[in-house]
């Protein structure tokens, strides 16, 4: 994706020059009408820093517990595959419903592109965005959760409230 193109995608968002990643997700989660979910889990060392779901009700990234800005850079890269279009493989049935849950099955994971390496020209780009973001992101401290956008079907809103982990 040209530089261009993503500033031209970026500003339809409504975001300003900087902006955190979690304003990247709300505004994306807004546009595409359903709730994103970003959550923090266990991966094999190794096999895959992130992972992105798409289903036709929610967006769902995974990243693994690191510092912000690794975690900013890894949700930019999923982030980017949406703003770029890209197709993700998909996962249907028990294996997305396990998504949902607190304690997410690796194996499910390494699924949900199915691309572990840069090698291809998705990933590549994929990474080229979030490289680009991650020079416009503001820091920020505050873990990503989930986003859900006015005009949701008030049954996922209901649905991912019974599946967040309460706060203390």
């Amino acid at each position: 994706m040209r530089e261009r193109t993503l500033r031209t995608r970026l500003h339809d968002l409504g975001l300003p020059t900087r902006f955190t990643v979690n304003e990247l997700a709300e505004a994306l989660a807004r546009q595409r009408g359903k709730p994103i979910i970003l959550r923090a889990a266990s991966f094999p060392a190794g096999v895959l820093t992130g992972g992105l779901l798409i289903t036709d009700s929610v967006d769902f990234i995974a990243y693994p517990e690191t510092t912000p800005l690794h975690r900013d850079h890894i949700i930019g890269h999923e982030l980017g595959h949406i703003i770029a279009g890209h197709t993700p493989t998909a996962v249907q049935g028990e294996d997305a419903l396990r998504l949902l849950a607190p304690d997410i099955d690796p194996a499910v994971i390494r699924r949900m592109l199915s691309r572990t390496n840069y090698t291809d020209r998705e990933e590549q780009e994929a990474e080229a965005i979030a490289g680009w973001l991650s020079t416009r992101f503001q820091p920020t401290d505050v873990p990503p959760g989930i986003i859900i956008p006015d005009g949701v079907d008030p049954r996922i809103r209901t649905l991912l409230d019974a599946l967040s982990p309460e706060e203390e």
